[in-house]
């Protein structure tokens, strides 16, 4: 995020919360939790394992929606403190005016090029605000956590389990 970006995201998000716009309440409902991760996972999945997914859109597709399930599978045994930032995450992206100010971007994550969100993502990576970088590390670890995760994609990695006795 350059200096520009940075001074007009601060002003957007300075002027909506002393207008009252947004607001800051975390107790929304779980369907309202599940729509905003969904949302923000369909976007962000795709730039996150791009070359891992394969070439196939009706393959791609199926993984990208089996990678979410395992992601709602596995966010239950999170410690609940970050259960609530991921929430919380989810809900700021999910939001325009909160997401201006994250993104830097005006347009919805999901209008967002592949190349744009994978530079958003660096942008998060390289950042010097320590939130921008624990929100992508955060994510990232999710995500390729529930995407490696699957037993099918081990073979590319040339990964075999442990056996137990």
């Amino acid at each position: 995020m350059d200096r520009r970006q940075f001074i007009l995201s601060g002003i957007a998000l300075g002027t909506t919360a002393s207008l009252g716009i947004v607001s800051l309440s975390w107790q929304q409902s779980l369907q309202q939790h599940n729509d905003n991760r969904d949302l923000v996972l369909s976007a962000l999945l795709p730039a996150l394992l791009y070359g891992a997914l394969p070439q196939d859109a009706t393959l791609a597709a199926t993984e990208l929606s089996r990678t979410k399930a395992a992601v709602a599978d596995f966010m239950p045994f999170l410690p609940l403190r970050q259960q609530q930032e991921l929430h919380q995450l989810f809900n700021l992206l999910a939001n325009r005016v909160t997401q201006l100010a994250l993104t830097g971007y005006i347009a919805a994550l999901p209008q967002l090029s592949i190349s744009q969100r994978l530079q958003l993502l660096n942008q998060w990576r390289d950042s010097y605000l320590g939130l921008l970088q624990q929100a992508y590390h955060g994510l990232r670890e999710l995500l390729y956590g529930a995407y490696y995760g699957q037993s099918e994609h081990w073979q590319a990695l040339a990964y075999t389990a442990p056996r137990f006795r």
